[in-house]
């Protein structure tokens, strides 16, 4: 996987910091390092911020974060300075476009609504496969909110029964853990062994 990076002055959802964010992968498929500063319309600011992300049985977790400041800027490290950085969005974005990624480089995408009978769906291995491509796709980064919704449109299907395939998906590990009270997850051991 090739660095990824936001576009310039993107504004993180719920913050009031814009970023310029890249993520890049290390020799360790488990192990992410990402960088972050306000962006350019926010000059003013001289603070930057770079860590490491790993994948954990938990999912994926921030183990290293480091704050800098240019020593002749107006910022320094203080507590103000350190609430303002925000560490759970940064975490959320690397986790979507890690996961968006996968799902773009894994061969066999989904089509855009797949052809499911009526009745009852078999849960196969292939099948579940495809939801997940089809959930991570549509829970990437820069996606819009409803992606459950939009799924039921696709599939022809009420969007209870999206939640329990992605649900489902989880269990057989083809979806990894999400974020509590976000939509979106990280691929699961068996998209990852397919890579």
């Amino acid at each position: 996987m090739t660095a990824a990076k936001t576009p310039p002055g993107l504004q993180l959802p719920g913050t009031q910091v814009r970023l310029s964010l890249d993520i890049s992968e290390t020799e360790s498929p488990d192990h992410f390092t990402f960088a972050a500063r306000p962006a350019a319309k926010e000059a003013d600011r001289s603070w930057r911020i770079h860590g490491d992300v790993y994948r954990t049985g938990h999912g994926l977790m921030v183990k290293r974060v480091e704050v800098d400041t240019d020593p002749a800027g107006p910022d320094e490290v203080t507590g103000t300075l350190m609430r303002q950085i925000p560490i759970g969005t940064i975490l959320d974005y690397v986790r979507g476009r890690v996961s968006a990624t996968l799902a773009e480089d894994l061969p066999g995408a989904p089509a855009a609504a797949l052809a499911v009978s009526a009745g009852r769906t078999a849960m196969t291995d292939d099948f579940l496969r495809d939801v997940s491509l089809a959930y991570l796709r549509e829970t990437a980064p820069g996606q819009p909110q409803g992606a459950t919704r939009r799924l039921a449109e696709a599939y022809g299907r009420p969007e209870q029964t999206i939640r329990t395939w992605v649900a489902r998906a989880r269990k057989e590990g083809w979806l990894g853990p999400s974020a509590k009270g976000r939509a979106g997850a990280e691929p699961g051991p068996r998209l990852r062994a397919e890579q």
